[in-house]
């Protein structure tokens, strides 16, 4: 049961005027639910969030930002996308829809190989007292493009959009929008802000070799079963031979 359910109730049981009533399960009640989702998904670890964590804690919450507001631009595209109608082509192409899951795995394996050799020369630029520093463009290039070579988040939108758009009501696509990256972007900037915190990057930089190892290989995997999932399975399938992910 969702939170909006239990506010429902509450209302339900009071004794408003059924107008009210109406407005609120017509106005409100979706506008809270999508905000809600908005966070939930924002809570889920993925790429997008483990990038944006690596960045705030090797540059700080600046570089965090930045990130983020490129995966936000990435994300409003997606939108757009979905509420165009474009991504009905994703949908109904396999192989533009595959094209681009693979462009997408290949980032997450160049990021996934970049980190592994920043950690491979890390006493190398310590013995030569030289930083590496991730410039803003670089930063918004890599929230963006984490994000925008994912087409399931275009099809997310495509799916979840109607469910709560009204047909009467031209104003809500909007509201819709704007509530979902409300409630999705309040997580990122919440624990942009906790885990840019000095004392928290200061306990965590001093394992920061590990973190390098531990973040190139997660981006291995993602990119890896991405991969696995477009590629071997597919083909697995076509030669009447199922694979089975242990």
């Amino acid at each position: 049961m969702t939170l909006s359910c239990c506010y429902r109730d509450f209302l339900c049981a009071c004794h408003s005027a059924p107008h009210n009533v109406r407005i609120f399960e017509k106005e409100v009640f979706p506008m809270l639910d999508i905000i809600l989702l908005g966070f939930a998904l924002a809570a889920t670890p993925g790429p997008d969030f483990l990038l944006m964590t690596r960045n705030t804690l090797a540059q700080g919450k600046r570089s965090g930002f930045i990130t983020l507001l490129g995966n936000r631009c990435s994300l409003l595209i997606h939108i757009s996308f979905a509420l165009l109608g474009l991504s009905m082509i994703l949908q109904q192409s396999i192989l533009l829809f595959t094209g681009i899951r693979l462009l997408g795995a290949c980032y997450l394996i160049y990021l996934g190989i970049k980190r592994i050799i920043h950690l491979v020369r890390r006493q190398k630029r310590q013995q030569e007292n030289t930083t590496f520093t991730i410039t803003k463009t670089h930063a918004f290039r890599m929230g963006f493009l984490s994000n925008f070579l994912n087409p399931k988040v275009s099809l997310f939108f495509l799916s979840i959009f109607p469910q709560f758009a009204s047909t009467d009501q031209l104003h809500n696509p909007l509201l819709l929008i704007i509530c979902f990256l409300l409630g999705n972007s309040t997580w990122y900037v919440g624990a942009l802000l906790l885990i840019g915190m000095k004392r928290i990057r200061k306990i965590v930089l001093g394992f920061q070799a590990y973190l390098d190892a531990v973040f190139g290989f997660v981006f291995l995997l993602y990119g890896g079963k991405i991969v696995w999932d477009e590629v071997v399975r597919k083909l697995a399938f076509q030669e009447g031979t199922p694979v089975r992910m242990h």
